[in-house]
């Protein structure tokens, strides 16, 4: 009898965000996926286990923020989500995608998430170009518990992964 069984605590995180911002990106990195992320038409769910916990990813797609909102509802009726964590993500080099966010949320906030974050991805792209898009005005009105800044290309996985587990613990 005995041995070293544990029951590790299991988490669902939500990526929500327009088209191009990162979002297949960031959980490819976490992953260890290498190849390109290709255009999704349909919810995609991924899985991770690590020592802090297992953690269930879904990836929403949509161009627009009407699409996002609709592949929302579609993956929580669905899947049955309980979200411990949504991840609003936009493009720190395009104001648009940050505005996007907020059209997304007035869809999104009907269905309940333990914890919402705002992550401005794409600094490296910042950087070279000079020009940053802060994202702490509209974490406000987003009811975001934090806001982060990343590079889904240029950080290393455990750091993207920290963000989520600081933020599910």
């Amino acid at each position: 009898m005995g041995g070293g069984f544990s029951v590790a605590k299991t988490w669902a995180v939500v990526f929500l965000g327009v088209g191009g911002v990162g979002k297949t990106t960031y959980i490819y990195k976490l992953l260890g996926i290498s190849k390109t992320p290709q255009l999704t038409r349909r919810p995609r769910t991924y899985f991770t286990a690590t020592e802090l916990g297992r953690l269930f990813l879904v990836d929403i797609p949509g161009q627009r923020a009407t699409e996002v909102a609709k592949a929302y509802y579609e993956a929580a009726r669905s899947y049955g989500l309980r979200l411990d964590l949504a991840v609003y993500m936009y493009s720190v080099v395009e104001p648009e995608t940050l505005d996007a966010l907020w059209q997304i949320h007035e869809w999104t906030v009907r269905i309940p998430v333990a914890r919402r974050i705002l992550v401005g991805n794409k600094v490296d792209l910042a950087e070279e170009l000079g020009v940053i898009v802060e994202g702490e005005d509209a974490a406000r009105g987003l009811g975001v518990f934090a806001v982060y800044y990343t590079s889904a290309l240029k950080d290393e996985p455990t750091r993207l992964l920290t963000i989520l587990f600081d933020n599910l613990t």
